[in-house]
């Protein structure tokens, strides 16, 4: 009888066990889940953060480039073309040194045809000083004009190069890859922007030109240059 108890006595110590090692083991599950990696094209390091932003620009095209006064820098971008039809070139970065009273364009300068233009004021003056831009770029090809566009830029890994991703009042979508961090590079067009696409969507406050599609979705409205040639 007294055995009997015993086995008795244990066997119910042992089914009040398991049921508290079992909810132990849940609420560890529960409470301290396994830590996750970061997700990166490197499987190691973070990914740094993408923007995009949209961005008052004054934009002038020339014979064998482009120029951007970048509002939110104070810059301008200086886009080289070695020959008119190429989609790809050096792009230079010069700090915007005009103050309002000072020479807006060079009366003795005469452009060769009334379709071309002398750059004003920021432009001008780059381009009229010993930067060699004149001889580089040629004259331009448009006055100078104001559009709100949205700008990306994706800052490289670990102080890296970046790039950035500029949609023109042209629709064209430029991508400028830095020669080091804050400084030019090389651009390159891979596209324009096309209307009728159903990821494309307006900034706010945007030109109708300056469209893109959404971030991280396929850069569905772009197509190709050769196909807009066509």
């Amino acid at each position: 009888m007294r055995k009997t108890v015993i086995a008795l006595a244990l066997m119910a110590l042992v089914v009040a066990i398991i049921p508290v090692a079992a909810k132990s083991q849940l609420q560890s599950q529960t409470q301290a889940p396994a830590p996750t990696a970061n997700v990166s094209s490197g499987g190691s390091a973070s990914v740094p953060p993408e923007t995009w932003t949209n961005t008052y620009i004054v934009q002038e095209d020339f014979e064998r480039g482009f120029m951007y006064w970048i509002s939110t820098q104070t810059n301008i971008w200086v886009l080289i073309k070695q020959n008119p039809d190429d989609t790809s070139g050096e792009w230079r970065i010069y700090k915007d040194t005009f103050k309002d009273g000072e020479q807006e364009i060079d009366q003795s300068l005469v452009p060769p045809s009334v379709k071309m233009y002398q750059p004003r004021r920021g432009f001008g003056k780059i381009w009229r000083q010993p930067t060699n831009l004149f001889s580089l770029i040629g004259w331009g090809t448009t006055p100078e004009f104001e559009i709100s566009t949205p700008i990306d830029y994706w800052p490289g890994f670990s102080g890296a190069p970046g790039r950035y991703i500029l949609v023109t009042g042209g629709r064209q979508v430029f991508v400028l890859t830095e020669s080091a961090p804050g400084q030019g590079g090389k651009w390159a067009e891979v596209g324009r922007v096309v209307d009728g696409n159903p990821n494309q969507k307006t900034l706010p406050g945007a030109t109708a030109a300056a469209t893109v599609t959404t971030p991280g979705s396929a850069f569905g409205p772009v197509v190709t240059p050769a196909a807009t040639a066509q």
